[in-house]
């Protein structure tokens, strides 16, 4: 039950929209008849329209399907996520192992062990986002709210991975005495926004983690925004139709 002035979720107990302080039209229930009972429309047989048609297109017109979807896209991609760190996993300690020298082997295991924990967060962050997912309310709003949710999503991804990339980066430099990229490769060039890292000293190091962690934090800034700004779009978008309402003859 959805409120007619602003679309805000209603119990049916409910006489005052708490979004916007309308007074709530309670239905009035039809009077029922001894040999005729009303069938609500969604379930009304209409020419040539099967029941399994009428479930789905009410069952996405109130975005059950869509929410479940996603959620399971998601929980798919957390899998694939565990599966291709462990591939870079992998890749990272068999470059740490292939250098000369015992420091930068040990370098190489921190960089391994800061990148098996993002690779886990990050399908945490996945899986987590899936049940908020599938945990949204009915509303008349369907992919705006999932919206949001992706773009929170990909922020906090972002930010884990180079968060972590910058510190066992920083860490490998100084154990090592090379630049971070001799283990990242092709995942620091995967990163918008990672630094050159072509330095070897202490300060070196320095630079590309500190740099990596603003870095982080900006992107985690923005991508958070973006998702508030969808939701303030929508408040604005049934603020201008509850307005437009009141205004009309």
């Amino acid at each position: 039950m959805f409120c007619a002035e602003c679309g805000a979720t209603l119990n049916s107990q409910d006489k005052i929209c708490s979004a916007c302080g309308a007074k709530v039209e309670q239905p009035v229930a039809a009077p029922v008849a001894a040999a005729h009972v009303a069938v609500p429309a969604y379930r009304k047989a209409g020419f040539g329209v099967l029941g399994i048609t009428r479930t789905v297109l009410k069952a996405l017109s109130e975005g059950r399907i869509i929410r479940n979807a996603i959620a399971i896209v998601m929980q798919v991609v957390a899998v694939l996520i565990l599966l291709a760190g462990l591939l870079a996993l992998i890749q990272i300690l068999k470059l740490s192992f292939a250098l000369n020298s015992a420091t930068a082997t040990v370098g190489g295991l921190v960089v391994a062990i800061c990148v098996a924990v993002a690779v886990f967060a990050i399908a945490q962050i996945y899986l987590f986002r899936a049940q908020s997912v599938r945990e949204l309310e009915d509303s008349p709003f369907t992919v705006v709210p999932i919206l949001s949710i992706m773009f929170r999503a990909a922020g906090e991804t972002y930010a884990v991975l180079a968060l972590s990339l910058g510190v066992g980066g920083c860490i490998f430099t100084w154990f090592s005495g090379m630049s971070p990229r001799t283990l990242m490769g092709g995942l620091g060039d995967a990163i918008p926004g990672m630094p050159a890292g072509g330095g070897s000293g202490f300060l070196d190091g320095l630079i590309f983690g500190a740099a990596l962690v603003v870095v982080a934090f900006l992107v985690l800034v923005v991508f958070y925004a973006l998702a508030e700004l969808v939701v303030v779009t929508v408040d604005i978008a049934i603020n201008i139709r509850r307005i437009a309402r009141r205004e009309a003859p």
